[in-house]
């Protein structure tokens, strides 16, 4: 192969491996993208049980994560926010999954 075709590989290998959990969903995932929203969970009578700060591993940017939890159901709702002076903002709408059984073979 030669040395000018190595590095777009590689870059592409690496791309894909930090993707997001929810960018491609796994038959074995715990976790199921869903298109609900952090308010309609809220509305629906769920309750915030934890949240957590942490810096994304894919940008380095800070991210909060929201479980939610209504009986046996639990969600977790993903929000990515950029530093800006003197204030935060999101960058992205917050990514919700609903926590399954994950599939077995």
């Amino acid at each position: 192969m030669k040395p000018g075709r190595i590095i777009p590989l590689l870059f592409a290998c690496v791309a894909a491996t930090t993707f997001p959990a929810y960018a491609q969903p796994q038959a074995s995932a715990q976790w199921r993208a869903t298109e609900t929203t952090l308010f309609d969970l809220i509305q629906n009578g769920y309750g915030i049980v934890t949240v957590t700060s942490v810096a994304a591993r894919s940008t380095g940017l800070p991210e909060d994560t929201y479980v939610l939890q209504k009986n046996n159901s639990v969600y977790r709702c993903v929000e990515t926010r950029a530093a800006e002076t003197g204030a935060t903002r999101s960058t992205a709408p917050l990514h919700c999954a609903e926590l399954v059984k994950p599939y077995i073979d």
